[in-house]
C-alpha cells in the first residue's frame, strides 16, 4: 500500500478537518446574516470567508472538482483584470453563489423525520402483497419517490431503493436492477420541477429575479404531465403483466388490514407533514422577501426538529442531526470549490460586461434559428456540457446569470421553464449530475448504462418540455 505523504497526513488530520469545517459553516452563517440584515459587513465577511473556502477546499477536492474550479477562478480573473477592475472588486465577487452551499449543507436533515418516523417501512408495506402488476407497482414506486423527492430531494434515491428491493423479486420484470433505479431516478426529479427544495429552482429563481408563487402552477402541471409520461412509457416499454400466482408474494405475506391500515395513516401524515412545511415556506418567503432558498435554508433545521420532537424522537434528532450535520459539512470540498469558484465567475462575467458579450451571441443565434429553437437548444446545450464535467446547476447559473430574456425578446417565464427543464435532464442523463453517481454506488451499476436506462423516459420529458416551452 501507497504510504501517505506528510503534506496528505497534515490536510487530514483533526485540526485542519476542524478549522476547514468552521471555515465553511462561517460561509453559511455570513450568507444567512447579510439575506436577512442586508448589512455590508456581513456581505464583506462572506466574499472573504467564500474565497477561504476555495483555498481550503482545494486540496482535498477531486481531481474534476480541482480543475473546474481552478480553471472558473483563472477565468473570473482574467476577465477582471481585462476590464481594469482592482483588488476590492475581485474580493467582492466571491460568495455569489453561496445560496447553494447553504441549501445543500442543511437539505439532508430534512430526511431525519422520514428515518426516525418509519415512513419508509409504511412505503414498503403498501408495496408488499398489494400490487399485483408491473404497471401498478411502477406507479406506486414512482409516485412515493415523488413524495419523497419533494421533501427530502436525493434522499429519496436511497429510500426508494431500499423499499424496492424486496418487493421486485416477485415480479416478472425484464430487469429489477433497472427497474429500481429508473423507477428512483425519475420519481427523484420529476418534482425537482417545482419544489421549494429543489436547488434548481432556487438557481433559477436567484438569477432571473423571479417569484416562486408566480411559476408554481406551470411547474407543478409540468412536473405532474412528465409523471404521466412516465408511467405511459413504463407500460410500452413492459407492458402490465400480473404477477403470476407461482411468483406471488409468499416471502413476505400481505399484511393484515390493521397493518395496512396504520400504513396508510403514517403516508397520510408524511403527506400533512410535507404540505405544512411547503405552505410555511411559501408563507415565510412571502413575508420575508429574502428568496426562496434563504427561506428553505432558515427552516430546514426547525422543521425537522419540531416534527421529531412530535414524533416524541426530539432528543434522537438533536444527538444524531448535528453529529451527521458536522460530520458531512468537511466533507464537502468539491461542493465548495466547485460552486463558489463558479459564483465567482458568474460576478465576474458580470461585472467585466463579458454578460453582454453572451447575449450579443444569443441574439445573433436568435436572428438566424429564431426564440423558439433557441429556447429549444438549451437543454441539448446544458446536456452537452454536463457531460464534459459541468454540474448541471453550475450551467445553469450562469446561463441564468449571462442572459436577459428581455433582450433575447422572450419572457421571463419561457426562460425559467427552459432553465428548470435543462436541468431536470441532466439529471437524468448528465454523468457528473450526483445523481447517478448516487446510484451507481448503491446498485453498482455504471452511470452510462444507469444513463442507458433513462434515456427513453427523458426523451419522453424533453418532448413535453418542448411542448411547455412553446405554449407558455
Amino acid at each position: 500500500m501507497k504510504a501517505s505523504t506528510p503534506a496528505q497526513n497534515l490536510i487530514a488530520s483533526t485540526p485542519v478537518v476542524y478549522l476547514r469545517a468552521a471555515i465553511y459553516l462561517t460561509v453559511i452563517l455570513c450568507f444567512l446574516a447579510f439575506k436577512v440584515t442586508s448589512l455590508p459587513i456581513f456581505g464583506l465577511a462572506l466574499s472573504g470567508a467564500s474565497l477561504l473556502s476555495i483555498v481550503v477546499s482545494l486540496p482535498v477536492a477531486t481531481p474534476l472538482g480541482r480543475t473546474i474550479a481552478m480553471v472558473f477562478v483563472s477565468a473570473g480573473g482574467l476577465l477582471l483584470w481585462r476590464a481594469g477592475l482592482g483588488f476590492r472588486e475581485f474580493i467582492g465577487a466571491y460568495g455569489q453563489m453561496a445560496y447553494l452551499i447553504a441549501l445543500f449543507a442543511v437539505l439532508p436533515i430534512l430526511a431525519a423525520p422520514i428515518r426516525l418516523g418509519g415512513y419508509s417501512h409504511a412505503i414498503q408495506s403498501l408495496m408488499l402483497g398489494r400490487v399485483k402488476t408491473k404497471f401498478s407497482l411502477n406507479c406506486i414506486t414512482t409516485s412515493m419517490a415523488y413524495l419523497c423527492g419533494s421533501f427530502v430531494s436525493m434522499a429519496a434515491i436511497p429510500i426508494m431503493m431500499a423499499c424496492m428491493r424486496p418487493v421486485v423479486d416477485n415480479f416478472p420484470l425484464r430487469s429489477e436492477q433497472r427497474f429500481m433505479t429508473v423507477s428512483a431516478i425519475s420519481g427523484y426529479v420529476l418534482p425537482l420541477f417545482w419544489t421549494p427544495v429543489s436547488g434548481i429552482v432556487g438557481v433559477v429563481l436567484q438569477s432571473l429575479r423571479m417569484d416562486w408563487f408566480s411559476l408554481f402552477p406551470l411547474l407543478l402541471l409540468l412536473s405532474l404531465v412528465c409523471l404521466g409520461v412516465n408511467w405511459l412509457i413504463f407500460s410500452l416499454i413492459e407492458g402490465s403483466e400480473t404477477c403470476p400466482p407461482d411468483q406471488a408474494l409468499t416471502a413476505e405475506p400481505s399484511a393484515p388490514d390493521s397493518e395496512y391500515y396504520s400504513s396508510l395513516s403514517d403516508l397520510m401524515q408524511m403527506v400533512f407533514g410535507i404540505f405544512i412545511l411547503l405552505l410555511s415556506i411559501v408563507v415565510l418567503e412571502h413575508w420575508m422577501r429574502v428568496g426562496l432558498v434563504t427561506v428553505v435554508t432558515l427552516l430546514a433545521i426547525p422543521a425537522a426538529l419540531i416534527w421529531c420532537m412530535l414524533l416524541g424522537k426530539g432528543k434522537r434528532f438533536a444527538s444524531e442531526g448535528s453529529r451527521e450535520f458536522f460530520d458531512r459539512l468537511p466533507r464537502m470540498a468539491d461542493q465548495y470549490a466547485v460552486f463558489l469558484s463558479a459564483g465567482f465567475l458568474a460576478t465576474a462575467i458580470a461585472l467585466s460586461g463579458t454578460n453582454h458579450m453572451v447575449n450579443e451571441l444569443f441574439i445573433k443565434m436568435n436572428e438566424v434559428i429564431g426564440a423558439p429553437l433557441l429556447l429549444l437548444f438549451m437543454p441539448v446545450i446544458a446536456l452537452a456540457v454536463s457531460f464534459v464535467g459541468v454540474h448541471p446547476l453550475v450551467g445553469i447559473a450562469l446561463l441564468g446569470e449571462a442572459l436577459r430574456p428581455e433582450v433575447l425578446g422572450i419572457s421571463s417565464t419561457q426562460l425559467a421553464i427552459t432553465l428548470v427543464g435543462s436541468s431536470v435532464l441532466t439529471f437524468m442523463l448528465g454523468p457528473f449530475s450526483g445523481t447517478l453517481g448516487l446510484v451507481q454506488t448503491i446498485s453498482n451499476t455504471s452511470t452510462f448504462r444507469l444513463a442507458w436506462w433513462n434515456a427513453p423516459y427523458a426523451a419522453g420529458y424533453f418532448c413535453v418540455l418542448c411542448l411547455f416551452i412553446l405554449l407558455v
